[in-house]
């Protein structure tokens, strides 16, 4: 203590004057102040720990140096750190402040201050576990269905934060499934996401491995469609004799087969069935013809039951004939039309062997005073089996005409 006491005076006083000097110095123009941007780096990280701040940022650093090098001096001529072992981790992982030290690499450059001096700074554990892997397909094309996803993993390790690795629900793949029906084989990135499976800690969280394969088999669905049954028939019936109706049970039949299958049919036809020279019904048990890709729904074999009722040959013949008016008393009838076209049907053997005179169509004037009627024809003689299509036309103008009166006689002159 006494040597520290010894000469104080001259001591002090040489402080003064150096501190004089300086300021002279410095305002002379020898030194300039300047401030600049300077990184912080982190240091002494605690053993098994995850920094949650990540990057701190810049920092300004105000500093004097003398004025010849002050262009000189970048941001590499200071260290800026934190000493991250002054973080307390039993309070892990809360914010914590933790003071910035500032130095320069050169003696020339005096630091002033800066600028924050603390930043806050939260560090974690690490952990890690396993978690199950899942397989995301999104939405799948229409027309399409799969598979159950066949993956590489099952599962996979997960490192990072403990208090992120806690929220770590499982590992998910993202694919999509093309809407061309290709079968998915492909590699694929695993995100690890909350129980919600929404994505969490990306790029805090360390999936092992990262990347596995992933196997889907794509199909396009099956549909159905009913479309009618058409029986496929040859041949013609004995002579006299002819096909009045068809009959299938089922009528219609429901399909199953890919889309672009089923849009190519309108019906499905049976196998050829011959009805040649038949002259009475006929019952078929008949085979489906099946397009390819295409079957039935219900799995049933597919046979029809068609029916082929077969009945008499009918034809038509037309006959151009007279009208006659009767039942006109003294009158006289006199029909406006000379002749009629009258249309018969029925067996053909049968209307061959009729003519126009056995076919008469008739007019009834009873009780019609004279005068002109519209009257409507009225044809008889019809054989058994023979069916009176029509009469052209419809009705036959009339006129009735009284008889003529007699002359009277004339009486002679006297």
């Amino acid at each position: 203590m006494g040597f520290l006491l010894r000469n104080w005076h001259l001591k002090l006083s040489a402080v003064l004057l150096a501190t004089v000097l300086y300021t002279g110095l410095v305002f002379s123009g020898e030194f300039s102040i300047s401030t600049i941007q300077v990184r912080v780096e982190q240091v002494n990280q605690p053993a098994n720990s995850y920094v949650l701040t990540g990057d701190l940022g810049l920092v300004s650093v105000e500093f004097r140096a003398p004025r010849e090098q002050l262009n000189a001096v970048v941001a590499e001529a200071f260290v800026v750190r934190i000493d991250l072992s002054e973080y307390d981790m039993e309070r892990a992982p809360e914010p914590q402040v933790l003071e910035i030290d500032v130095s320069a690499l050169s003696e020339d450059i005096e630091i002033l201050s800066v600028d924050p001096e603390s930043v806050r700074v939260e560090i974690d554990r690490t952990d890690q576990r396993l978690v199950p892997v899942d397989v995301d397909v999104g939405v799948v094309p229409d027309g399409l269905e799969i598979d159950d996803p066949e993956t590489s993993e099952d599962e996979v390790q997960i490192r990072g934060p403990a208090s992120v690795v806690a929220r770590v629900d499982r590992a998910v793949a993202l694919v999509s499934i093309d809407g061309s029906g290709i079968d998915f084989r492909r590699p694929v990135d695993l995100v690890p996401v909350d129980i919600e499976g929404q994505p969490v800690g990306i790029g805090l969280i360390e999936v092992v491995p990262q990347t596995i394969s992933v196997s889907i088999d794509v199909q396009a669905v099956e549909e159905t469609r009913t479309v009618p049954v058409r029986p496929e028939i040859t041949g013609t019936p004995a002579p006299g004799f002819a096909l009045e109706a068809l009959s299938v049970e089922p009528s219609t039949v429901t399909l199953r087969g890919l889309p672009e299958v089923l849009a190519e049919i309108g019906e499905i036809v049976t196998e050829p069935l011959s009805i040649d020279e038949v002259a009475s019904d006929q019952e078929f048990d008949a085979a489906l013809v099946l397009p390819d890709g295409a079957t039935l729904a219900d799995g049933d074999e597919a046979e029809v039951t068609v029916t082929a009722t077969i009945v008499p040959s009918v034809s038509s013949r037309t006959f151009v004939v007279g009208v006659i008016c009767q039942n006109a008393g003294s009158n006289a009838c006199l029909p406006g039309l000379e002749q009629l076209s009258v249309t018969l049907s029925g067996p053909g053997e049968v209307l061959a062997e009729l003519t126009a005179a056995a076919l008469t169509p008739i007019v009834d004037a009873g009780g019609l005073a004279p005068g002109s009627y519209s009257l409507t024809p009225v044809l008889g003689g019809v054989p058994d089996g023979v069916d009176l299509v029509g009469i052209s036309p419809g009705s036959v103008p009339v006129t009735i005409v009284a008889p003529a009166t007699p002359a009277p006689t004339p009486t002679p002159a006297p």
